[in-house]
């Protein structure tokens, strides 16, 4: 059973994902080694972990899209098998609706991601449909979720400093590393980075502090089912009329209960993923949507039946990440 300490802890590093362990502890009146031994016990477990995510401005260095499959239900097994083995594949979910399987989809380059859109599926078993759309802006993503636990005012103890971003750059193969290293363990101390990718501590911290002060990458505090408090995911798949999409995709994004919100180019314009305690809440929105930008259309609503891997973590069946297969978020220029 995990205790409300434990649950402290995992708010405090979504929050800030890499804080030093004495910054943690002082917000929680702990010590140190205290919160290190219930983190590691909480990642031992497989409970919580910490990984790259994309970040605010992914988008100006790689490519994501959403991909819903139908398929022969006697081969969802096989078919999650095979996706969840794929490395551009962050996410994977039996979901509700007109489809059977939700994926999203990252890509170093747009060569990178229709190679995939077109050539990855042709061995996938039992797929009958398959639908693709492409990410065009990020208005909020699951980086910027929080449960809440810590009150308000020791949660902005906790808050990273920003720093200027750097001059726009190309990622190279160390960047890659560096992130692959991280999909491993998210708080790896920078000694540990530089030993996993034979370079200097000093090194690994101002390349993985460029790309996080870019924005090009953000770090992610996820955690299992049961940490989860009974929360349901629910996606909306909306066509908004052009004149309100950036208004109504803002407003999503500022719900606590949002863990994405992006517009998209295909017959629907913005996705929309809440986490809710009852499904009665999606109505209440839908109903403000109709309010905000007359002309709307749901064209669907998926309910996350079960997830099999997020953002790179395999999880088991209450959640728990078992492995890890590392996602390509950015091209490696040699």
């Amino acid at each position: 059973m995990i205790s409300e300490l434990d649950l402290e802890i995992v708010n405090a590093l979504q929050i800030n994902p890499r804080a030093d362990w004495s910054r943690v502890a002082d917000v929680l009146e702990l010590s140190g080694p205290t919160v290190a031994r219930r983190w590691s016990a909480l990642t031992g477990q497989g409970l919580a972990w910490i990984t790259p995510s994309p970040g605010p401005r992914y988008l100006s260095a790689g490519w994501s899209a959403f991909i819903n499959l139908s398929s022969v239900p006697g081969q969802h097994e096989a078919l999650i098998d095979k996706l969840c083995a794929e490395p551009a594949f962050g996410t994977v979910s039996l979901v509700s609706g007109p489809h059977d399987i939700f994926v999203d989809c990252f890509a170093s380059s747009h060569e990178e991601l229709m190679a995939i859109v077109t050539g990855s599926f042709a061995d996938l078993p039992g797929v009958t449909r398959r639908e693709v759309v492409f990410v065009t802006q990020l208005y909020r993503q699951a980086s910027d979720w929080r449960s809440g636990t810590l009150e308000p005012a020791r949660a902005r103890l906790m808050a990273r400093e920003s720093t200027p971003a750097p001059p726009a750059y190309s990622p190279d193969r160390l960047d890659a590393e560096l992130l692959e290293a991280l999909a491993g363990n998210g708080r790896a101390s920078w000694t540990e980075l530089g030993a996993a990718c034979g370079v200097s501590a000093q090194t690994a911290r101002r390349r993985v502090e460029r790309f996080l002060a870019a924005g090009y990458i953000t770090m992610r505090c996820d955690t299992a089912a049961v940490v989860q408090q009974s929360l349901r995911e629910v996606s909306l798949v909306l066509n908004v009329p052009a004149t309100h999409v950036d208004e109504v995709g803002r407003y999503f994004a500022a719900l606590p209960s949002c863990r994405l919100s992006a517009q998209v180019l295909g017959a629907q314009n913005l996705v929309v993923t809440l986490w809710v305690r009852d499904y009665l809440e999606v109505q209440a929105h839908e109903r403000e949507l109709a309010a905000r930008a007359p002309g709307s259309t749901v064209i669907s609503r998926q309910a996350v039946v079960r997830t099999y891997k997020r953002l790179g973590h395999v999880l088991d069946e209450q959640g728990r990440s078992t492995r890890v297969v590392p996602l390509p978020l950015w091209r490696e220029a040699p």
